[in-house]
């Protein structure tokens, strides 16, 4: 049974305003998700039913014990569902966290919300606890730019027009944006993955700079939560998790786009204890290698160790997104 007053917790490496630091992810245990209809999210597993302010407050407690925050300049929030949805997490619940980050080092927070949870009102809210030279990165998942992936195959409910929206909440509230983008969608190949995310990336940076934003991709490497269709999937053998190439080969291509915004990648390398193992990798001789440099660059946005990297199944994935 999951614990109500202890939040999943890790580390990583961030690269923020030009330097190598690390971020702080706490994923709320919170309320399940109202909308619940996405085929591969599995924090409904995470979700508890009857949370609270105090558990909310021994959550983040718990959370930052013995964290030393010198070298942390962020801290994330996502929850089992919207950040933004009072029936999820109530007013008091975000104050409360808003006002508590106020004290810490960190130059920003990052919280995950659906568009129809979100107003410039509650953002600003937010922001009224918050110490003038902090900033709130708003999270959402759009995941695909394709409109029959995005909503037909992973059924997640939001237009581009919802998303669009989205970005102007951030213009106007002076927020950044950060969208994640799935890798490797169920119906995708290997080379139809790596096109699909590049195409999303391209999408999410050019609504940004057309707003004038600061906008973030983090990369989803897919894994396979428990009791989602996208396990029913698996299990049945109608799909396969991509290689941790693909990811490889999204990054550079993404790097070479002309609307991407520099320094501005992040690869999502965590299953917030989800997949049960289930998670993208390579063959046993080069996967713990290449995960490792994955986690290196989310710190540095320096291609130069993923371009190093080579092994016998590179060769394989590469005949595969060829066709051979």
């Amino acid at each position: 049974m999951k614990n109500d007053y202890i939040a999943y917790k890790t580390i990583s490496a961030l690269y923020q305003d030009g330097e190598q630091t690390n971020r702080l992810m706490l994923v709320l245990r919170t309320p399940p998700c109202e909308y619940n209809l996405c085929t591969m999210c599995g924090f409904d597993n995470n979700a508890g039913r009857n949370i609270k302010l105090q558990n909310i407050k021994k959550q983040y407690q718990n959370g930052i014990a013995g964290v030393n925050f010198s070298d942390i300049r962020r801290i994330d929030f996502p929850t089992a569902g919207s950040f933004y949805n009072d029936r999820e997490l109530s007013p008091e619940s975000r104050n409360y966290l808003f006002s508590e980050v106020s004290k810490l080092l960190v130059d920003s927070v990052m919280v995950e919300t659906r568009i129809h949870y979100l107003t410039e009102e509650k953002v600003r809210e937010s922001k009224r606890y918050l110490r003038g030279d902090q900033i709130i990165e708003l999270a959402i998942g759009l995941e695909s730019a394709d409109d029959n992936i995005r909503n037909k195959v992973l059924r997640k409910g939001l237009s581009k027009k919802g998303f669009e929206k989205f970005a102007d909440i951030c213009r106007n509230t002076d927020s950044q944006l950060l969208a994640y983008v799935m890798i490797k969608s169920p119906t995708l190949t290997e080379a139809e993955a790596v096109e699909d995310a590049v195409q999303t990336a391209d999408y999410v940076y050019r609504i940004a700079n057309e707003r004038g934003i600061k906008a973030r991709v983090a990369f989803k490497p897919m894994f396979i939560p428990e009791r989602t269709e996208l396990e029913a999937q698996y299990l049945r053998g109608e799909y396969q998790l991509p290689k941790l190439w693909t990811t490889i080969e999204i990054i550079k291509r993404t790097i070479e786009l002309a609307n991407y915004q520099p320094n501005s990648i992040f690869v999502g390398m965590f299953d917030e204890d989800l997949s049960g193992n289930r998670f993208s990798s390579n063959c046993n001789n080069c996967n713990s290698k290449v995960v490792e440099a994955l986690k290196k660059f989310n710190g540095t946005q320096d291609l130069s160790e993923l371009e190093r990297l080579s092994c016998e199944c590179k060769t394989e994935w590469e005949q595969e997104v060829r066709g051979e």
